[in-house]
């Protein structure tokens, strides 16, 4: 038995996932990469993974905040993802094995783990800038209104247009016609001569000084999907008018926002110079069009889960940039290949790639906090009506250009050289607890005969279905966070990045060769692809079946888990259960925080951590509560992990306690029932409906 069978320190840790839900460690924000889990929670799952059972939670808090050695220990992590079990355990000293069957994912760990120096890293950005950078910044220039001065432009702000059924009118689609809340200053935009418009607060008649047109700002004629004509009034939506024009609908450039070295940040509505300047960028585009090293792939169709794109009329993955976009990403590609040092190219590919999550035209402007918002915001393609252009270069000030992204890459690399954890003092006041003998790096090697020294790594990009490359009984624990079901279509998403990375790539990893990143023996469940919940449950037990033959007979299987129905925990529990493992225990931990899709309001906030065993190793009781019936047994169980979350200081919902509920009901069920007696379905059914009466009384 292990610490982690007999308890999990939540009061402390808790508020500690919480913090870094909200600010991630930058070693996980080199690149995006959807749900990753918490380098906190899995930091702790680690070290109490590999604790005896009668340490006290006081004592697995003092390894989480001084450091822990888990050397010579393998860890795999069949669903490496975005890294964090090898980051983690690479941390502690451990030697990891990752697999991801996607290219995007496996390129990310790579490179949050490899080893660079950062001085020659440094060097390489400066050589960018001096080059290729400073092309790309004079196609975004324009003149400060107040010294009349030279100027960089931090945003231009665009409005897609659709002519009316009925009349022919050219519609401009504004949701509404606010630019910027600050500081009791409201900056609007005129919906007739689209002047910029600054007021004293939200004025609901506002009046334009130049064509004396009065409108509501916070009112336009664009609104959840469709439109209405301000001619003749007619009604219409945003798809009809897309099939009838038969591609995506127009822009229009209206403004931007401008950073003067003298003046500071600026509003202004374009004028005649920022449109030609916008010509010339556009005539460069497609006079080099045929050489330029952008993407051309059709946006995949069959069994697609998100048709937004494509019904949207983006039918190509270039579609979803403007010409001047298309034109300094590639020339910034280009240049980016040229770098003689792999690692040091690869770094700066992966600050290029994070940036297309801001560099594109799906992104739309935050009015109320001067920014512009990510692409992938959702975990899903979202078409706008406002897209707002970046500086793909970058300025002084913004979010999300190159020259951020790079800093995020280099920020995340000093991290790994100097790793430290965000701990709360006694006044509650957040410090940074340094540990200055862990670092975060690695050891690449090919074969797991090869992870003879600490800090060694075996990272695969193929499916965990067959991981016949490990030896039996060769890990002492496997540590991962599976898909779960339908939440995240992660090919269908990472081919957003694929599809650039692969212009770079192709020719030196085999796995990037494929036109997009998904493969046909991808575990998740797509119903439009023929993925259904057989087909998943079916992948994941052959994945769970492989980590049972990979592991030695007193190692352990964690793995994070929620979903909000019933069918979703019984399937688990039954694939657990023909892979050969039984539950020992079942941990309720914070998950993602709030900037996350899966801690927003209504949905769950907290993981079920499954902490299984091989059937037949030190099969124990539940919680030495068996005697019970049950019934009261699960309940009991949960009731006591809900009271321990609430006394960490964290709410729960109907639905976070349904997660605590369904963790302890498959528990007991692989420990005590084995399929014996009422069926699965009915017991998981029965115990969720007295789990509501319980929550309400």
């Amino acid at each position: 038995m292990t610490f982690i069978e007999h308890d999990f320190p939540i009061e402390k840790l808790n508020p500690v996932a919480l913090s870094e839900g909200n600010a991630k460690k930058p070693v996980y924000r080199m690149h995006k990469w959807w749900a990753r889990r918490l380098g906190s929670v899995f930091r702790t799952i680690i070290i109490s993974a590999f604790s005896p059972p009668d340490e006290s939670a006081d004592s697995i808090w003092q390894k989480f905040c001084e450091g822990f050695d888990v050397r010579g220990k393998i860890i795999l992590d069949p669903f490496m993802g975005g890294g964090t079990t090898l980051v983690e355990s690479l941390r502690l000293g451990g030697k990891v094995i990752g697999v991801d069957i996607n290219p995007v994912a496996w390129f990310v760990c790579k490179k949050e783990v490899e080893p660079v120096s950062l001085k020659q890293l440094r060097e390489a950005f400066v050589q960018l800038e001096q080059t290729v950078g400073e092309r790309i910044k004079s196609h975004y220039q324009t003149t400060c209104p107040t010294c009349q001065q030279t100027a960089e432009v931090m945003y231009y702000f665009w409005v897609k247009t659709a002519d009316c059924a009925t009349c022919g009118t050219k519609v401009r689609l504004f949701q509404h016609y606010e630019l910027s809340r600050r500081d009791k200053i409201n900056v609007s935009i005129c919906p007739n001569c689209l002047q910029l418009v600054e007021t004293v607060g939200y004025q609901p008649s506002t009046t334009c000084p130049e064509c004396q047109t009065i409108f509501d700002p916070q009112h336009g004629v664009s609104k959840r999907g469709a439109f209405q004509c301000s001619t003749c009034g007619n009604k219409e939506t945003l798809l009809s008018a897309i099939k009838r024009k038969g591609t995506a609908l127009d822009m229009e450039l209206h403004a931007l926002e401008g950073y003067c070295q003298a003046c500071g940040r600026f509003f202004k509505r374009v004028d005649s110079d920022d449109l030609n300047r916008l010509a010339r960028s556009k005539q460069e585009f497609e006079h080099q069009r045929d050489q330029l090293l952008f993407p051309r792939q059709a946006v995949p169709t069959e069994g697609r889960s998100d048709p937004r794109p494509v019904n949207h009329g983006y039918t190509y993955f270039w579609q979803m940039f403007n010409e001047r976009q298309l034109l300094c990403l590639s020339l910034l590609l280009e240049e980016i290949v040229q770098v003689a040092d792999q690692n040091i190219r690869e770094l700066l590919l992966l600050a290029f790639s994070d940036s297309l999550n801001t560099n594109n035209m799906f992104c739309k402007y935050e009015v109320a906090w001067h920014k512009i918002s990510l692409f992938f915001s959702l975990h899903a393609f979202h078409p706008i009506e406002r897209p707002a252009e970046n500086n793909i270069w970058g300025t002084k000030l913004g979010r999300g250009t190159f020259a951020k992204c790079f800093q995020k890459v280099l920020k995340g690399k000093i991290y790994c050289q100097k790793p430290y954890e965000r701990l709360a003092n006694a006044r509650g006041q957040r410090i940074s607890q340094f540990l200055s003998h862990e670092r975060i790096t690695a050891t690449l090697v090919s074969q797991v005969e090869e992870l003879t020294q600490d800090h060694a790594a075996l990272l695969r990009a193929q499916s965990s279905t067959d991981l016949a490359f490990i030896p039996d009984k060769s890990v002492d624990a496997v540590i991962t966070d599976p898909p779960y079901f339908d939440n995240v279509q992660y090919a269908e998403l990472a081919d957003f990045f694929y599809v650039w990375l692969r212009q770079a790539l192709q020719k030196t990893y085999p796995c990037f060769t494929p036109e997009y990143s998904g493969r046909a023996n991808e575990i998740l469940k797509n119903d439009k692809a023929g993925k259904t919940t057989d087909f998943f449950t079916h992948g994941l037990c052959q994945v769970f079946s492989e980590c049972q033959r990979v592991l030695k007979d007193d190692g352990l299987l964690v793995f994070t888990f929620h979903h909000n129905k019933v069918w979703a925990w019984e399937r688990l529990a039954q694939l657990l259960i023909d892979a050969g493992f039984y539950i020992s225990a079942t941990p309720i931990v914070r998950s993602e925080g709030k900037g996350e899709v899966h801690s927003s309001e209504g949905n769950i906030r907290y993981d079920c951590i499954f902490v299984c065993r091989k059937r037949g190793q030190n099969l124990t009781n539940f919680e030495n509560l068996s005697g019970l019936p049950y019934q009261e047994t699960i309940l009991a169980s949960a009731q006591n992990w809900a009271r321990r979350t609430r006394e960490s200081g964290l709410p729960m919902s109907e639905a976070d306690v349904f997660t605590v509920v369904m963790g302890k009901a498959i528990q007991h069920y692989t420990q005590q029932l084995n399929g014996a007696g009422m069926p699965l379905a009915d017991r998981l059914a029965e115990i969720a409906q007295l789990s509501k009466v319980e929550n309400r009384e």
